[in-house]
């Protein structure tokens, strides 16, 4: 029977299991970190093609942890700064209370940097007048002025001109909410959709990154 003695340095050990660390939490980070740009690139394409703007593409984000160093540990948050982006990827059935206001396309599109609702119209233009339909949904419509023959210049609805209207100006009716019991969206954006294809590539995004 042969023996086998090992002797080694003090600190010895600890160096070589830092040595293969190093390279695995780099290997590990790199392929988290390329599977989230990933993410990112194909989420926002997801979102463009869906027809939604530039604004809402560019706030999809994804986060690395722990920041600023490599990990064995390291994750990625992906997510939407507009809190309700969900919606668009799961659908959802929408109701009001009791009635939920829809802008029409001759409403204006907000007020400073706000998105117009009926209660932001109230509050920063003027009045709205209710409209009942007997069988059809309801209408809220604002004041516009209009110019000497009773017209509204240039068939234009402007915020100007409305506030005009509600000013006390020679004015007509223009609707610009609809009013319904509720409203369905249907599922627009596939995020965890990528974001699976991308983690099923991890394992090969890590051999791509280790360097031993």
């Amino acid at each position: 029977m042969a023996r086998f003695r090992y002797s080694y340095r003090q600190g010895e050990f600890a160096a070589g299991m830092a040595a293969m660390k190093d390279p695995v939490a780099f290997a590990g980070t790199a392929a988290i970190t390329e599977a989230a740009d990933i993410v990112k690139a194909e989420g926002r394409a997801d979102i463009a093609a869906a027809g939604f703007s530039r604004r809402w593409q560019n706030t999809l984000r994804a986060n690395i942890y722990p920041k600023g160093r490599t990990s064995i540990d390291a994750a990625a948050l992906i997510y939407h700064k507009i809190q309700y982006a969900g919606v668009f990827e799961k659908g959802a059935v929408i109701g009001g209370k009791p009635t939920l206001w829809l802008p029409l396309p001759t409403a204006p599109k907000r007020a400073g940097r706000s998105k117009m609702t009926p209660a932001l119209y109230v509050r920063t233009v003027g009045p709205l007048v209710s409209i009942e339909r007997p069988g059809k949904p309801p209408l809220l419509a604002g004041r516009i002025a209009t110019n000497r023959r009773g017209q509204i210049n240039k068939g234009k609805v402007t915020l100007s001109a409305l506030r005009r209207g509600a000013a006390g100006a020679p004015s007509t009716l223009v609707p610009l909410f609809i009013g319904v019991d509720r409203v369905s969206i249907r599922d627009r954006f596939s995020i965890a959709e990528i974001t699976g294809r991308a983690a099923a590539r991890l394992g090969a995004l890590y051999v791509k990154h280790l360097r031993v």
